[in-house]
């Protein structure tokens, strides 16, 4: 196995570097998986102490253009939002790949489908299910938060398993103190990644956004691609759309960011999907050691 591999950090859910989301991507794609040890980049991923790190490697499954393993610093996901969008970033820009509209990526869930139409790459939900939780469940949640939730929380799997609820308006939701001591042990409890709570602007199709995983390490996540995908699942369920709806999510405003994702319901021949996405650059180009 050579010494050093290509490397990329991503900033993700922006177009100006440093105000989004970012993900370490280390390629792969030269090594035989087999070779780059669970161990080894579960290490990498603490070392980068970001949100997520990704490993790209060719992928195995029919008709996807890559694999990527996603690591948090604590733990292994089969799927993450932004790290969705800054690794097929990174690819576009490894494999050299121009005039691409559609791609198609491994993960733990399967093939997950992506477009790029201008700057904005998007992915599909492939998971959107939702739970019904138990009242002990929904104070447990609302005891670590100082703004009243207003919305029953519900738990969403997605890949990651999200609570999401909602607060009075995105104020209150900028606003809102957290106890991640008290959520951690709750999140332990019920075996939930974290929680999403968001807030409408007035007037607006837009929401403040704020994601908090203490669980796995992230205590509150800058801007979260996974979480805004529960987040449009969770208003479809509360909202009962029956036509397409878009909207904007604003996050990382309480964590010195300025993180901008877009989200639609889609309603086409009485199937609903769900599609988040935002921009991409490159901060960082060069070398890791493995």
């Amino acid at each position: 196995m050579p010494n050093s591999v290509p490397f990329k950090q991503v900033d993700v859910f922006t177009s100006v570097p440093f105000q989004g989301n970012p993900v370490a991507v280390v390629n792969c794609w030269n090594l035989d998986e087999k070779e780059v040890h669970t161990s080894l980049m579960q290490k990498i991923a603490n070392w980068t102490n970001l949100s997520e790190t990704t490993f790209l490697f060719k992928p195995t499954i029919p008709n996807c253009d890559y694999k990527v393993r996603i690591f948090c610093p604590q733990s292994e996901l089969p799927f993450a939002g932004h790290p969705t969008i800054g690794t097929c970033k990174a690819y576009l820009e490894f494999s050299g790949r121009k005039d691409v509209t559609e791609i198609t990526q491994e993960c733990g869930l399967g093939a997950i489908s992506l477009s790029l139409e201008g700057e904005t790459l998007s992915f599909k939900g492939a998971k959107t299910n939702i739970v019904e939780i138990s009242d002990k469940e929904v104070q447990g949640y609302g005891s670590a938060f100082s703004t009243k939730l207003i919305e029953r929380a519900r738990l969403l799997e997605v890949g990651p398993k999200w609570v999401v609820a909602l607060v009075r308006d995105s104020k209150a939701c900028f606003e809102m103190d957290v106890d991640f001591v008290g959520l951690n042990k709750v999140c332990t409890q019920f075996d939930a990644t974290g929680v999403i709570i968001a807030g409408k602007y007035a007037d607006e199709d837009k929401y403040e956004m704020r994601a908090f995983a203490p669980r796995i390490g992230v205590n509150e996540d800058p801007v979260c691609g996974s979480g805004s995908l529960a987040l449009a699942r969770y208003l479809q369920e509360v909202n009962g759309y029956k036509t397409t709806y878009s909207f904007h999510i604003s996050q990382g405003g309480r964590v010195g960011r300025a993180g901008q994702v877009s989200a639609t319901i889609q309603h086409k021949e009485g199937e609903i999907s769900y599609f988040i996405g935002g921009e991409a650059v490159t901060a960082i180009d060069g070398q890791i050691l493995l």
